[in-house]
């Protein structure tokens, strides 16, 4: 008995097993392939979305790194400024000691630029380098929408192209389906070659306007601080009654140069040369140590 009943569990389990070959060789027939293709299309559906997402994520990484260092000369800006309002209340106490006094900085305080003077200046230098942000990254933004036009319309029209032409379930389609993946693989490795070409000159051109910028606020930095050692030099004199001496000519000089007092050394035979990298030797130039 027990014999009989494992010959009829043997059996019932052999007929299930055919069932299912059955069921699974129709819909292997029919399904299977249809929808290994539809998820072999939709993964590079989802990789190239990713392709567009990362050129996107570059591209505003460089800008924001790109402005962060335009932006970094508001530092330069401040101390200019403060410099500006140091030497307003070093004047002012000057005034009050007398009238003579006062006149002598009224003389020549306007020699030093105003604050409002020197923030419009550096502020056009900053605006200047600012402006270019999106000249820098417009190659690679339109690369970026070249890529995404190929994706929305040639490569799923070469898709449409083979449901059209082919019964999804046949090889054909497949080998259809794998080739427009190919092509557009293609495509984008070419694509990503000329966004990484474009990436580097950008980089390459952000370099130079950085410098420019930076080139910009020093001459702006040291017009200002030269402007404030000349009329610094010539109230002095003025306070010492140079200004009514008939042979006082020559005591000012117009070239400046600044030099640091750290930078000074009375055991060295040798130091700085005050005249390197000038193109013009000129009859008087004046050391403002500081």
């Amino acid at each position: 008995m027990g014999y009989i009943k494992v010959l009829a569990f043997l059996a019932l389990v052999a007929l299930a097993k055919g069932q299912k070959n059955a069921v699974s060789h129709y819909y292997g027939e029919h399904n299977t392939s249809v929808i290994r293709n539809d998820d072999y299309v939709d993964a590079h559906r989802r990789q190239y979305a990713g392709n567009i997402w990362f050129y996107d994520f570059q591209i505003n990484q460089f800008k924001e790194a790109y402005l962060e260092r335009v932006n970094s000369l508001e530092y330069q800006k401040d101390a200019l400024l403060y410099e500006l309002v140091r030497v307003d209340e070093h004047l002012y106490p000057i005034t009050l000691l007398s009238d003579f006094s006062k006149s002598c900085v009224q003389k020549y305080q306007p020699l030093i630029p105003q604050m409002s003077w020197a923030k419009s200046e550096v502020d056009r230098c900053i605006s200047a380098a600012s402006a270019q942000a999106n000249n820098l990254i417009s190659a690679m933004s339109s690369t970026n929408r070249t890529l995404q036009s190929h994706y929305a319309t040639a490569f799923e029209r070469e898709i449409n192209t083979c449901k059209n032409k082919f019964n999804v379930t046949t090889s054909n389609y497949t080998m259809c389906v794998a080739n427009a993946v190919a092509i557009s693989n293609t495509y984008t490795l070419n694509n990503q070659n000329q966004f990484s070409n474009q990436m580097q000159a950008a980089k390459n051109s952000a370099d130079v306007l950085v410098k420019t910028e930076q080139e910009c606020t020093f001459g702006i930095y040291n017009t200002t601080l030269s402007r404030i050692s000349e009329a610094n030099t010539r109230i002095d004199g003025c306070l010492n009654g140079m200004d009514d001496c008939t042979n006082c000519k020559g005591h000012y000089c117009e070239e400046t140069y600044l030099w640091p007092a750290s930078h000074i050394n009375p055991n060295n035979a040798t130091m700085n040369n005050p005249w390197y990298g000038r193109n013009v030797t000129t009859g008087c130039l004046m050391l403002n140590i500081f």
